[in-house]
């Protein structure tokens, strides 16, 4: 590999370690904790129940409020059932980028964070500077909400910049996601005879009907105009259910996700989807009482809406060279880092089309924008 960059160094070590969000990356945040302490850094842990994973935040700088936040998720897709052209696990470059697993979502800007932070360190800071590396990510966003609560209530900072990939571009604004599966226990019979049991897949269908009646309600609004598509929506991805051509169907069960506009809230969705499910229980229940749908939350992202601070926007659009904001479509720690109190945007190195691919890559230029942007970023906590 051509150059001696920290951060090419410093992605080289994390994209070692194969953590998909199925395993435990104990042994990442083991190394990173490692280079932290020798920066004379503080850590916490935010561990899973099991004690398999672990969120780490790490603290530079004096213990007082304020200051920033840099944060990105240790977890990466698996790479089961793709061609590569190389061990995915092993960092090489090409044509001017670096391939490996993670090296745009996200273990580049983790290693941008890292390569900043002996300097960081070295700097005279008013405010202190965190890094909050978190799990499970890729799995909906289950593994930092404690670490996020627990920095807004106590670290208090003026911003979180989460770096999944824009291009180094700043994002302000985007779409919360909730997904999850709708179960549907019916009553089984022959078919010949449908009006003695419940065929679960025909109340299925009426509640994936009901699905669809409402993603035609978000087609008519309330919009946010800088998003794509500008309303929100709501899909159902994957159905099961039935066990033989001529048996009433027992069970059923549907996936189904929704993303929705910033000032959009999943609990009105969820309550009329309980509502339709209740509606066809009466009468399934009429005929087994031990029928019934069970709605069950998989995960829930909340949508990122922008600060309002135009102060701050203006302040970050100089540093990365930029003329404007962005919103996008896909959702992000960031949200809920703003749930908790944080004022949160995107900004990471390279596109997010590279995200998930065979031969994931980021651009070498991208990753010297961030570390840069992430040095002079801290410098404004000396002031």
């Amino acid at each position: 590999m051509s150059g001696d960059a920290d951060f090419a160094r410093r992605l080289a070590e994390l994209i070692a370690f194969p953590t998909v969000s199925s395993v435990s990356n104990l042994a990442l945040v083991e190394h990173v904790e490692k280079l932290a302490l020798a920066e004379g850094a503080r850590l916490r842990r935010f561990a899973d129940p099991s004690g398999e994973k672990t969120n780490v935040l790490i603290s530079i700088g004096p213990e007082a409020e304020g200051g920033i936040v840099y944060s990105g998720h240790t977890d990466v897709v698996p790479v089961t059932g793709q061609e590569w052209s190389g061990d995915p696990w092993t960092l090489r470059e090409r044509d001017g980028r670096l391939i490996g697993r993670g090296a745009t979502d996200m273990k580049g800007f983790l290693g941008c964070c890292l390569a900043a932070m002996p300097q960081i360190a070295r700097m005279n800071l008013k405010k202190p500077i965190h890094l909050a590396f978190s799990y499970d990510e890729e799995v909906g966003c289950t593994g930092v909400g404690p670490m996020a609560e627990w920095v807004g209530a106590n670290a208090k900072p003026r911003l979180a910049v989460i770096g999944e990939a824009t291009s180094m571009e700043l994002v302000n604004a985007h779409k919360g996601g909730c997904i999850g599966w709708t179960y549907i226990l019916g009553k089984p019979g022959h078919s010949s005879q449908p009006e003695r049991g419940i065929n679960a897949v025909m109340i299925g269908a009426k509640l994936i009907d009901e699905v669809s009646a409402i993603y035609a309600d978000m087609r008519n609004g309330p919009f946010f105009e800088a998003l794509d598509p500008p309303y929100s929506t709501i899909q159902v991805n994957q159905v099961e259910g039935g066990s033989h051509g001529n048996i009433l169907a027992e069970h059923c069960k549907f996936f189904w996700e929704m993303r929705l506009v910033p000032g959009e809230s999943f609990d009105v969705v969820l309550n009329r989807m309980h509502g339709a499910a209740r509606d066809l229980e009466r009468s399934m229940k009429a005929v087994d009482p031990a029928a019934g749908v069970r709605i069950e939350i998989q995960a829930k992202i909340p949508p990122l809406a922008p600060t309002g601070d135009a102060a701050l926007e203006a302040e970050l659009l100089r540093l990365l060279g930029c003329d404007s904001t962005r919103a996008v479509s896909y959702g992000t720690e960031a949200g809920i880092f703003q749930a908790a109190g944080v004022p949160s945007v995107v900004i990471g190195p390279g596109a997010i089309a590279d995200a998930h691919q065979p031969d994931e890559s980021v651009a070498i230029d991208q990753l010297a924008a961030c570390t840069k942007f992430l040095t002079e970023l801290a410098e404004t906590a000396t002031r």
